[in-house]
């Protein structure tokens, strides 16, 4: 099976280049996306993350060249084919000179653009094997490959980069959902302490009565059903990690107790009166605002400057878009070997919804919605196949912004498939006309307003039969 992560960006303000690169792309089995200059181009590589891009020297607007120092600003390890006529050969070296992976000269075979770019996919993938070995970064390489190459996350590994080697306690914060234990393992596998020890606990699944004993262990007889001598959480993390999920939801009481053992660096098991060191490395996390529960006195002061001597913010999936297709693709693919499947990828039109949606669960929410998704889905994941409460999650953020009027819900005459279908193409019109009426007809424009690719506004404005009048200069949209 190809690989679904094999996302080509054609960059030319040729329709006909653009066209017969797709085929080709496409014909041996990769995705492809257009752009038609130089800004939508980088847009796409912000928001979709493409695996190879093939740019034209020339075209209207910037040129290759600076969409290309711009592009390796944004993802340096991005391999990008220039494309030239054979009169500018000699800038399409400089190019090479400057960061690009290669060039094709017009006309140029089928079988050499396939080679160029399978050639720079597999380089892409053995550099970062060779940096994982060289450099001792597994951490940081697991985090890119399983949270995104966004410029956020970029900053998350280079925090956990900073404070891995250290001793500090590391309080990681964030919603639920957004990948906090992803950034708790790799401080573990950048801190240097063994590999096989790092241990979790979540602090809101374990009864009150029985945390103390979870995370000390207990003597024979300390209790009721206490049978035999039990090595709590501290013991088994002993010269390793120590992770506490959800700090938030321990009590008062205990987290004195918890207090008292980062203090003394010691503690007793349950029952216990021989004190037992406490050699581990404290990572936390929680979903709720530590300091306004400080404030509000449901989080002890003290132990809360014991477990922030750093904090990480993990963003919501809403507030790095730029990550939501990698992550999509990434779960796609996974889901198809979970599931021995071939499902290709995502329709525009699904895309387009998960990009509207505002995704309250984060990324565990879009692997849930892409795990059903593929499941259902035969060669392409269509909106019919996500979520109905995802999808119409999707229309009503779509609604604030495209002032649009649902269709009458029929309840009993139509299923709730047919319904949410209807009203999708509602809202995606609207957001059309509202999108060219703001930039004045200009399409290209409005395809970056409406973050998607120049070919799929024209698909929409054809299939909503949306007049217009010009189309990329600026006219007036009617």
């Amino acid at each position: 099976m190809k690989d679904d992560s094999d996302r080509v960006l054609i960059v030319d303000d040729e329709e006909d280049v653009r066209w017969s690169l797709r085929r080709i792309v496409e014909m041996d089995g990769m995705e492809a996306a257009e752009a038609t200059d130089g800004e939508a181009a980088l847009d796409q590589i912000r928001l979709q993350s493409p695996d190879v891009v093939l740019l034209d020297m020339r075209m209207r607007g910037i040129d290759g060249y600076e969409v290309l120092q711009r592009a390796k600003a944004l993802d340096g390890d991005l391999p990008v084919v220039m494309i030239t006529g054979f009169g500018c050969v000699r800038d399409a070296v400089q190019t090479v000179k400057g960061g690009a992976y290669d060039y094709l000269v017009k006309p140029f075979e089928n079988n050499e653009i396939v080679l160029t770019i399978r050639r720079a996919l597999n380089e892409r993938r053995l550099k970062r094997k060779l940096q994982c070995l060289t450099d001792g970064t597994e951490g940081q390489l697991s985090m890119l490959e399983m949270m995104g190459r966004s410029e956020k996350v970029r900053r998350l590994v280079s925090e956990v980069a900073r404070v891995a080697p250290t001793r500090f306690s590391v309080l990681i914060t964030g919603e639920t959902g957004v990948g906090k234990e992803v950034v708790t393992r790799a401080i573990h596998q950048q801190s240097g302490r063994p590999p096989d020890k790092w241990v979790a606990v979540d602090c809101g699944a374990i009864p009150e009565t029985l945390i103390e004993s979870e995370l000390f262990g207990h003597e024979k007889g300390a209790f009721t059903g206490a049978d035999r001598v039990v090595a709590g959480k501290f013991e088994s993390a002993s010269g390793g990690t120590l992770f506490l999920d959800e700090i938030s939801n321990l009590t008062l009481a205990m987290q004195g107790k918890l207090l008292r053992v980062l203090q003394e660096k010691q503690f007793y098991r349950v029952g216990g009166t021989r004190p037992i060191a406490a050699n581990v490395r404290m990572l936390t996390a929680t979903n709720q605002n530590l300091d306004q529960n400080v404030v509000t006195r449901t989080f002890r002061r003290d132990l809360f400057h014991r477990l922030s001597e750093y904090t990480i913010r993990v963003p919501p999936l809403r507030e790095r878009k730029e990550d939501l297709i990698f992550l999509a693709k990434r779960f796609l693919h996974l889901t198809n070997e979970e599931l021995g499947k071939r499902v290709r990828g995502f329709s525009e039109s699904a895309l387009d919804l998960m990009l509207a949606y505002n995704w309250p669960g984060n990324v565990r929410e879009l692997r849930n919605l892409i795990r059903r998704g593929v499941l259902l889905a035969e060669e392409t994941v269509e909106p019919k196949h996500l979520s109905p409460f995802t999808t119409l999650g999707c229309q009503a953020d779509a609604m604030v912004g495209a002032r649009a009027s649902a269709q009458p819900v029929r309840i009993g005459k139509s299923s709730l498939r047919e319904i949410v279908a209807r009203n999708t193409s509602v809202v995606e019109r609207n957001a059309v006309l509202q999108a060219l009426e703001q930039t004045r007809g200009n399409k290209a424009a409005a395809a970056r307003m409406l973050q998607i690719d120049y070919k799929t506004i024209h698909t929409k404005i054809k299939r909503y039969e949306i007049p217009t009048k010009g189309g990329e200069n600026g006219k007036q949209a009617q």
